[in-house]
């Protein structure tokens, strides 16, 4: 038996699929037949939903639209969408090394292997309280 995703699992992906796609349509921004088509090419999903999917996310403030009726993503949003990115690739390319943990045996190696580890991460990926300080702010003076 095949696991089916539960619905809110299912929509996020769809959710996210979306905001993929309009953020590859930057600077110009994605009409509303643009995302619709896609999103009918990938999840065969109606018109109609897709257009209900658009405007509850223009609501929410994830999307605006232009004078242009295109859409685009919030500055907030582009900033979100390029830390999933990141988070996306980093998580690919540490897999190898995450796998190579997990065969360790000795458990104080495992540990600190554990912990060199999640202070890579902590470089690549910092959280916003680890984030170093503007490095620019004296060149503006």
């Amino acid at each position: 038996m095949t696991e089916v995703a539960d619905g809110a699992t299912q929509r996020h992906a769809r959710m996210l699929e979306l905001l993929t796609f309009i953020s590859s349509m930057e600077p110009h921004g994605a009409t509303i037949t643009q995302i619709q088509s896609h999103m009918l090419a990938v999840y065969g999903l109606k018109f109609k939903t897709t257009s209900e999917m658009v405007h509850e996310l223009t609501l929410a403030g994830i999307l605006k639209a232009d004078g242009t009726a295109r859409f685009h993503l919030t500055e907030q949003q582009r900033k979100a969408m390029a830390q999933i990115i990141k988070q996306e690739t980093t998580k690919e390319s540490t897999v190898p090394l995450v796998k190579h943990i997990q065969n360790i045996k000795d458990p104080k190696t495992k540990a600190k292997a554990l912990q060199l580890y999640q202070q890579l991460l902590n470089l690549v990926l910092p959280t916003d309280e680890e984030k170093p300080a503007d490095t620019n702010a004296d060149a503006d003076r």
